[in-house]
């Protein structure tokens, strides 16, 4: 694994991914195509050191809610994320600027952010979000 800063967090269409590469190592994953230019091995888990306070910048700048997608391109709850916890991190700002989340994952290690999960959940509902996530 490796850090970078990043340039940015959020996609056009409000997608983020935390980290390039993946720990699950599916053969299958799309992820891996070499026409998302990445320069280094799959494995070789590129870690956004800085993706947490971009993320809190475009939330700050953004004039309407939104939900935020979690996961397209790599699960955010691979194996490092216990550590690190970048996707921990992030769901609390999502909780604290009041957008909603859609994380996608295999990984059952998810439970551990439950309770946040639940919290945005329950202040989304009944909510009218002005923005989707089309992945």
């Amino acid at each position: 694994m490796h850090f970078t800063k990043a340039k940015g967090i959020l996609s056009p269409k409000n997608g983020m991914n935390l980290y390039r590469g993946c720990q699950h190592g599916c053969i299958y994953c799309d992820s891996r195509s070499v026409c998302y230019n990445m320069q280094h091995d799959f494995e070789d888990i590129e870690i956004k050191e800085n993706a947490v306070e971009l993320l809190e910048e475009a939330l700050r700048r953004k004039r309407r809610r939104c939900m935020i997608g979690m996961g397209a391109m790599c699960d955010p709850y691979m194996p490092l994320e216990m550590t690190v916890q970048l996707t921990l991190k992030s769901l609390m700002t999502i909780e604290k600027y009041g957008f909603g989340v859609t994380p996608i994952t295999k990984s059952d290690k998810i439970l551990r952010d439950i309770d946040i999960i639940q919290r945005i959940n329950q202040k989304k509902q009944g909510g009218h979000c002005n923005d989707t996530y089309n992945g």
